[in-house]
């Protein structure tokens, strides 16, 4: 808190809120939040920025996405990286990557240039290699 705010847990509520004809999204990075809800697939709280939902291996790798155990497994690929072991795709299912965050991404942009243009903007997913990734911003 300070002399302008109350006691609070937050001080700056980043939230964005999408309402669709089949489903709803809501972000609320304040909390670290994103929660999803859908006629296909139901309720879901799922935050692919900070922590891993999907399991690496056939097990849970959540704690490598968020907090001191982040660090040590980013550190750990980068050195197997550097050395020639590895590379970045190989760390896509088992690290926070660009790879496991693009519609996460294209949700917060388009959100803003929505909110910017005060006009839609749609999401467009035709990569005919990867359905789920979005492509471009309409």
């Amino acid at each position: 808190a300070s002399w302008v705010a109350p006691k609070s847990d937050v001080h700056s509520q980043q939230r964005f809120f999408y309402m669709g004809q089949k489903g709803e999204v809501t972000v609320d990075q304040a909390h670290r939040g994103y929660s999803i809800a859908d006629d296909a697939g139901g309720y879901k709280s799922a935050n692919p920025l900070f922590m891993k939902y999907t399991p690496s291996d056939g097990k849970f790798a959540g704690q490598l996405g968020y907090g001191y155990r982040s660090f040590e497994s980013f550190v750990e690929a980068v050195g197997l990286i550097n050395a020639g072991a590895a590379t970045p795709m190989d760390f896509d299912e088992s690290l926070a990557s660009i790879a496991s965050t693009y519609r996460t991404t294209a949700i917060l942009e388009a959100g803003r240039r929505s909110l910017d243009g005060k006009r839609t903007v749609e999401i467009c997913y035709d990569d005919a290699i990867d359905p789920c990734r979005p492509s471009r911003l309409v």
